[in-house]
């Protein structure tokens, strides 16, 4: 694969910090999108090598590339005819979504682990390389950089809950935020917003305690490098922690049967084992118990569903490249 042209097709941040690990192991790689300047707003610098098409994005794609790796579905949504397209698994988080018939279109889709990859072999080849945030957890030098830029931030003498939640009608930041903010007189609350929840201005507050931080900006698993226990409600955020392997409490907006659609039901793993990945919370006034239950309990999902959801052994960014080559 070292001569295969190699581009990165990313719509947002989030999908750039994902991808990074394998970007920066891929010689010669390029980012793909449709504009320069949309691309420099996800956190791409001047000097990283781009490819962009504003209209005939698919046609330049199938020009310039061998192979384009991705977490989206192709332009147009139908296979390229003349270059691989590559999905690679983001989250566990809303099966009805993550797994769905979308996935036809890769030629191979890369997963975090066994779980995934049966799951995605239904709509195609499916290689398990675990997840590329993997490798960050596993750097020592990530985790001290993190803790040193975060931790001016703390009160040194308190344990750190991070809040997580997800974005529009499945968040729980509206029934929630106000109890957690109240966290503040017994921990360090940091805010990890999603991506999408930062566009709609999901959080309006003139005036926070002083161990409250929003950090919109700030990378998830540099924040758990500095936690004790996550809040979240049916995030990915859930799986991230249990694979970093930080105890977890649940919270939802009510009436989350009633939301379900197109991306959640009943059979996400978040809703059908939730009780498995965390201590669940169902009312403000338990919200303090049990988060104080999860950190002495390190209370997280069983280690069973760690081996099942992820592949740890090795580098990701190797196993990448070594999926790659399947291609030919």
């Amino acid at each position: 694969m070292s001569n295969k042209r190699v581009g990165f097709y990313v719509k947002n941040s989030f999908q750039v910090s994902h991808l990074r690990n394998l970007f920066n192991s891929t010689k010669n790689a390029q980012w793909v999108g449709k504009r320069v300047s949309s691309l420099k707003s996800f956190g791409i610098s001047e000097k990283e090598p781009v490819a962009t098409s504003t209209f005939f994005l698919r046609k330049m794609m199938e020009k310039q590339f061998d192979v384009i790796v991705s977490h989206a579905g192709p332009p147009g949504g139908v296979p390229l005819e003349d270059t691989y397209y590559v999905m690679v698994q983001y989250g566990y988080a809303k099966a009805v979504y993550n797994f769905g018939e979308w996935r036809k279109s890769a030629d191979l889709i890369l997963s975090y682990g066994t779980y995934a990859e049966r799951k995605f072999a239904q709509f195609g080849a499916s290689i398990a390389i675990g997840n590329p945030r993997f490798d960050d957890w596993s750097d020592h030098g990530f985790q001290t950089s993190s803790k040193l830029r975060i931790s001016p931030l703390l009160d040194a003498n308190l344990k750190t809950v991070v809040y997580a939640p997800t974005w529009g009608e499945l968040s729980s930041i509206e029934e929630w935020l106000e109890s957690i903010i109240d966290l503040s007189a017994q921990y360090n609350v940091l805010v990890k917003l999603h991506h999408n929840s930062i566009k709609d201005n999901a959080i309006r507050l003139q005036q926070l305690p002083p161990n409250v931080h929003i950090l919109p900006g700030e990378d998830l698993f540099s924040l758990f490098c500095v936690a004790d226990v996550l809040i979240s409600d049916v995030s990915g955020a859930i799986f991230d922690a249990l694979m970093c392997e930080l105890p977890v409490v649940l919270v939802a907006p009510s009436g989350l049967s009633k939301r379900y659609g197109k991306k959640l039901n009943e059979t996400s793993l978040e809703i059908a084992h939730r009780h498995e990945l965390g201590t669940v919370v169902g009312e403000n006034s338990d919200l303090k118990d049990a988060v104080c239950r999860a950190i002495v309990d390190k209370n997280s999902a069983t280690a069973e569903w760690r081996k099942k959801l992820f592949r740890t052994d090795g580098s990701v960014s190797e196993n990448f490249k070594k999926a790659l080559n399947t291609l030919g």
